[in-house]
């Protein structure tokens, strides 16, 4: 029969085993983070809008955005902002 303070030693290992592996997989997806500031990609997949509703929103200056040249750009939270702003409540009855 098998000492019961080695079955637990080695369980102890695994699970220490174990935890590394997740604490290793969690520091390399936080280091693979979703970008802030993106395109009009970026934008479109916050905002679920097409590009043509997107560029007119620009030309009319009505959605948060920044220009450098002929490059545009958006902050992922500025949008989700603009997005939540427009909120409406709800009637209650």
């Amino acid at each position: 029969m098998d000492n019961p303070f080695e079955i637990i030693d080695r369980r102890l290992s695994n699970l220490e085993a174990l935890l590394m592996e997740i604490l290793t997989h969690l520091r390399d997806n936080a280091s693979t983070s979703v970008p802030e500031i993106g395109g009009i990609a970026l934008a479109q997949q916050v905002t679920y809008l097409s590009k043509a509703r997107l560029y007119a929103l620009v030309s009319a200056r009505q959605i948060p955005h920044a220009k450098r040249g002929n490059k545009l750009y958006f902050n992922r939270t500025e949008l989700q902002a603009w997005i939540t702003a427009g909120s409406r409540g709800t009637i209650e009855m």
